[in-house]
């Protein structure tokens, strides 16, 4: 298969972004943004919110203290986590429109002007592909490992035995 030089770039991107963050298997988006706004030293929020119809499914909001990743709460558990790992790509891409925000403005923001700031928020083309690309990308990847390689044990002696015997090749 042949990839463009911005698919290249992508993929060296979604690898740098997701290196040593030691994600268990199946893919949990939760532990993934714990652990890397941990690695960063700035927390991921994850915040279920009714966007309205018409609006997107998720918005990544960048506060002065955390990034927020604002998803619909109306929806399944599987869509949730696209929705998380899409607005994933578009932080590690540093495609944030909006300037940073205090987290306390973001408290004591109504539902009405919830929604006037979220149908304010959009990408270019380009911006929605690249984040739908990394996404696609981390849940390939985690798809590829998962059917391959198992669930990750929970136990710390046979989870890094697991990993000596070559367990997490092709996960990151």
């Amino acid at each position: 298969m042949l990839f463009t030089s911005t698919e290249r770039r992508l993929r060296a991107l979604c690898r740098d972004a997701l290196q040593g963050l030691d994600l268990d298997l199946p893919l949990d988006v939760e532990q993934l943004c714990d652990r890397y706004g941990a690695r960063r030293g700035r927390p991921i929020t994850l915040l279920a919110h009714p966007l309205p119809v018409g609006m997107p499914n998720g918005v990544w909001l960048a506060a002065t203290d955390a990034d927020y990743f604002f998803y619909q709460a109306n929806t399944s558990r599987l869509h949730r986590d696209q929705i998380i790992i899409h607005e994933f790509g578009h932080l590690i891409a540093g495609h944030q429109m909006l300037g940073q925000l205090d987290a306390s403005a973001l408290a004591g923001v109504t539902g009405e002007q919830s929604d006037d700031a979220l149908r304010r928020t959009c990408y270019s083309d380009q911006r929605e592909w690249e984040a739908e690309m990394l996404a696609s990308l981390i849940l390939s990847w985690a798809g590829d490992a998962n059917g391959t390689i198992g669930t990750t044990p929970s136990h710390d002696g046979l989870r890094g035995l697991q990993r000596t015997l070559g367990g997490h090749r092709g996960w990151l």
